[in-house]
């Protein structure tokens, strides 16, 4: 596969595209091929990334970690496919680089990439997007289990969210099968207690909330607010109000409110 043609599997915009193109000369395959190779290692996935930082020399924007990372992942369409899992799952898991770096790029005013530190679990093939959500396999003290994330264009709707699990359960059976049965985990502030009163009854973040038992709460991080609004940073009083979430949000902020972080396990 050519990088041109992974760009534009992954859907990247025209400007990231061209810039990107306009970068490929740091990717040099014989130097990234060692870095590459420790990917597939957990514990050398710090090494990878600190390897091809050295590689990439000065790197402010992310955009040169970016065009690595992107030649690496077009590299592993083959161990998709050796392993016979759909070529629509490569790439809907793959659209995290450009979903983080157009994110990213939106609230900077230029382009930015700053979610390598995350990427390596694609690369090794433990973390997938498989509908609405994304699937990551862990191991701890011989126990498997599954983090589930939500990426922030998912459809949440109650039926989608239904389907993925589903479908997600399928697909560890028949690709993964040490985690067909393994309990699946969520870490989120969209599981927060404290959503209950500023929601609306059915509202699809209520619906999710329902399919865990909530198993710990953090009131006092604030990782919510980067989520939530755009600028985490600025006053809480000059927070957006663009969204009915926002508004409510913002109001119960201001109050003294804590949204928080928490930690819950899926019913089945």
């Amino acid at each position: 596969m050519t990088i041109t043609a992974f760009y534009e599997g992954i859907g990247l915009c025209k400007r990231a595209k061209a810039a990107a193109l306009a970068l490929d000369g740091v990717y040099n395959e014989e130097t990234c091929a060692p870095a590459f190779a420790l990917f597939d290692d957990a514990k050398t996935w710090e090494k990878a990334l600190s390897d091809l930082r050295e590689l990439c020399g000065e790197d402010a924007d992310g955009m040169k970690m970016f065009v690595c990372l992107s030649h690496c992942a077009a590299q592993r369409a083959q161990r998709y496919h050796s392993l016979g899992i759909p070529e629509e799952i490569y790439w809907t898991t793959m659209r995290f680089l450009s979903r983080f770096l157009h994110a990213d790029s939106e609230k900077a005013g230029h382009l930015v990439f700053r979610w390598a530190w995350w990427f390596p679990r694609q690369l090794a093939l433990k973390e997938f997007r498989i509908g609405a959500m994304e699937y990551e396999m862990l191991t701890a003290e011989g126990e498997c289990r599954i983090s589930v994330h939500i990426p922030a264009d998912a459809d949440f709707s109650d039926e989608a969210v239904g389907a993925s699990l589903a479908d997600a359960r399928a697909f560890m059976k028949k690709f993964f099968p040490a985690f067909a049965e393994a309990p699946m985990y969520c870490e989120s502030w969209l599981l927060s207690p404290a959503l209950r009163e500023l929601l609306p009854e059915g509202s699809n973040i209520l619906n999710f909330q329902r399919r865990f038992d909530i198993l710990r709460v953090d009131e006092n991080s604030p990782a919510a607010l980067e989520w939530i609004f755009p600028d985490p940073k600025v006053n809480p009083e000059d927070f957006p109000e663009d969204t009915r979430l926002r508004r409510v949000a913002k109001r119960y902020l201001l109050s003294g409110g804590r949204i928080g972080w928490t930690f819950g396990k899926l019913r089945e």
